[in-house]
């Protein structure tokens, strides 16, 4: 079985605004699996290296027991990260290259979502359908089970419960355009590999802090025009689902 952390980076209720959409432009969803028998040895890797960089005012045994490291303040060089490079990127490092973990992400970029369809579905419920659907696909092929934890956002947590529980009812469906004979379908997948779909906080939760800092890395290197060398991204590539070839799979791209 699959434990599998979600969490988002790039929401804004008005995302749709010229103005929003100028600060953030692209809203971001990450998955982060982990093999449940690795959980245990995963969570304590990432506590004795941070506990090996001995860092002000944390302690590392604490990270998921009621303390986090804030993937966005790592990100953005706030306070003491911005005064010490390496120290930040080595929190990178062991937050984002575990041997154990698998890595989805969707990037959804918003003016293009908002001018190419008339009624424009809000990112976030789309990134959430779009990455149950890759992690269905995940599991199935591996012929696992997954159990889902998804960081709550608050201004967005009653109505991503109400869509989660929708798609394990009756599964994700839509219209696709056949390759061979270039006429439309409608195809339908269902959840049945996912277990149970829950909400949690990330100070309480190692695999959601590492879900965090996908998460951000990713919406800052699609933010920065995707350069391939921007920090943390190098870590996070080589760990989606299907990689090299992950367009689609443990990438998607949308529109």
């Amino acid at each position: 079985m699959y434990l599998i952390f979600v969490d988002e980076c790039g929401y804004r209720a008005d995302w749709a605004d010229e103005d929003a959409i100028r600060e953030q432009p692209v809203y971001v969803v990450s998955a982060v699996a982990v093999p449940s028998e690795s959980a245990a040895q995963l969570y304590e890797a990432i506590r004795d290296g941070v506990a090996q960089l001995e860092l002000p005012e944390t302690n590392a045994q604490a990270l998921g027991r009621g303390e986090e490291i804030r993937a966005n303040a790592v990100d953005r060089g706030d306070g003491f990260w911005g005064k010490n490079p390496s120290l930040r990127d080595r929190v990178r490092q062991i937050y984002l290259d575990q041997q154990a973990t698998t890595y989805f992400v969707v990037c959804i970029d918003k003016a293009r979502h908002r001018d190419k369809y008339p009624s424009p579905r809000d990112p976030a419920h789309l990134g959430l359908q779009l990455l149950l659907e890759r992690i269905q696909g995940f599991l199935d092929e591996t012929q696992q089970s997954g159990f889902v934890l998804i960081d709550a956002n608050k201004r967005l947590e009653p109505e991503l419960r109400e869509r989660s529980s929708q798609l394990l009812r009756e599964g994700s469906w839509g219209i696709a355009v056949s390759k061979f004979y270039g006429m439309p379908y409608e195809w339908h997948l269902g959840m049945s590999n996912i277990l149970e779909i829950h909400f949690g906080d990330s100070k309480c939760s190692l695999g959601l802090q590492i879900a965090d800092f996908v998460a951000r890395h990713t919406y800052s290197w699609w933010k920065s025009g995707k350069d391939c060398g921007y920090p943390g991204w190098s870590y996070i590539e080589p760990r989606l689902w299907k990689y090299p070839n992950y367009q689609g799979r443990g990438y998607k791209e949308f529109p």
